[in-house]
């Protein structure tokens, strides 16, 4: 894109939040009803999905009026309706009307359209409070610090200068998102957080993320995976991130070892690929295999797996959390750290106690994991303190407190 284009684009943007301004204030803003949407309006799940199943349930304790889910997928539109919830389609006249009466917008991934689309209806968001519950507390170097969007030279000159003025970067965002009260864990992760949604530091506040809490309802494709587990000795589950580049990754089950181990020990292998992931893996024909959908919630699963193997997701400090053995499989870890993507920090370094780069010592650390010993390494325990402190502030999950922190930041009445 031009500069030229890009200022004809800003300009734009900048005179529909206006305009939206003027048409929500036509339909008065209700602080009293809270609007929600996930990953890019395709799923039911996340840190919105978790937050919203607790508001819509205690909504007459805490004084709200509606609690409403937006979606793109007419799938979760009939499912969430079927449950009793209050749902609507993007793009439909009644979904337009709710996105600009409701006083609060929240979501938990995208708030742009660049390539792709964001949450809900971004557009219609402007006189809104806004509020990012970022889906990761992680080490991939995603938004505004990839390696490849860095590598554009996007530091420096005046749009820059603009953006780091809070009301002009709100301003210049469609629906004001380049501002929302962004949810970080802990002291050590805002840094990354504020430098992934190049936002202000007074747009930063510190929770806990609200899929860390109990579910409140669980859907009925989700208990009948849970039910599929009781049948077992024991459940991995297995959530690799997304690559660009997949010339130096081999996926675990194409080595007959873990297969093996499935097999004598008992044990399933459930399987999700990450919803930008361009590889699937076709496990269908193997014994001791669970493939989910994309879709599928995996937070639900985390009380019924002994173990979670991962390599750069944020899956790997959700079992820090959760005190679930945790195994870091990184065949490809120079090409990712080196590719278009990126790390926020070297894991190497500080995530070497339950790193494994081949599929031998992952192995040996599900058999330990099988036998009790995963935590009898001094090393492992410390790497759990550490990150339990660091990345989760030390702090058990409540949504009453998730809930009391956001009305503060955000001066929700």
């Amino acid at each position: 894109m031009s500069g030229f284009d890009g200022a004809i684009n800003r300009i734009k943007t900048i005179a529909n939040n206006l305009y939206v301004g003027l048409e929500s204030g036509v339909i008065h803003r209700d602080p009293h009803i809270v609007l929600f949407g996930a990953w890019m309006g395709a799923k039911f799940a996340d840190n919105s999905r978790f937050l919203y199943q607790y508001l819509e349930k205690n909504k007459s304790k805490l004084g709200l009026k509606r609690v409403i889910w937006v979606t793109r997928s007419s799938e979760v539109e009939s499912m969430l309706k079927n449950m009793g919830y209050e749902c609507y389609l993007c793009g439909t006249k009644e979904s337009k009307y709710w996105h600009l009466k409701s006083g609060v917008h929240i979501v938990c991934n995208v708030t742009n359209r660049q390539g792709h689309e964001a949450d809900i209806d971004i557009q219609y968001s402007w006189g809104a409070k806004k509020i990012q519950l970022w889906h990761g507390v992680g080490m991939k170097s995603v938004g505004a610090i990839a390696n490849e969007h860095v590598s554009v030279g996007r530091n420096g000159g005046v749009w820059q200068r603009i953006k780091s003025v809070r009301f002009l970067n709100m301003l210049m965002s469609e629906g004001g998102w380049g501002e929302a009260y962004f949810l970080t864990t802990s002291p050590v992760k805002l840094k990354t957080c504020r430098a992934i949604a190049a936002c202000s530091e007074q747009s930063m506040f510190i929770s806990s993320y609200p899929r860390n809490c109990e579910c409140v309802e669980l859907l009925e494709t989700e208990k009948k995976v849970i039910e599929q587990l009781h049948a077992y000795r024991g459940a991995i589950i297995y959530l690799p991130t997304f690559r660009k580049d997949y010339g130096s990754y081999t996926h675990p089950l194409d080595d007959t070892q873990i297969r093996e181990f499935l097999e004598r020990n008992d044990y399933v292998w459930i399987e999700k690929p990450h919803s930008a992931a361009t590889y699937r893996y076709n496990g269908s024909t193997l014994k001791n295999i669970i493939c989910l959908d994309s879709t599928f919630d995996i937070n639900v699963l985390y009380p019924y797996v002994n173990a979670v193997i991962s390599d750069y997701s944020s899956a790997v400090f959700d079992a820090v959390y959760r005190k679930i053995p945790v195994i870091m499989y990184t065949p490809d870890i120079e090409r990712f750290k080196n590719g278009n993507i990126g790390l926020t920090f070297d894991i190497e370094k500080d995530c070497g106690a339950v790193i494994a780069e081949t599929i031998p010592m992952v192995v040996e650390m599900l058999t330990e994991i099988k036998d009790d010993l995963f935590y009898s390494k001094k090393e492992r325990t410390e790497f759990y303190k550490k990150y339990y402190k660091e990345f989760w502030n030390g702090t058990a999950a409540s949504y009453s407190q998730i809930w009391t922190d956001m009305k503060k930041k955000a001066q929700i009445q």
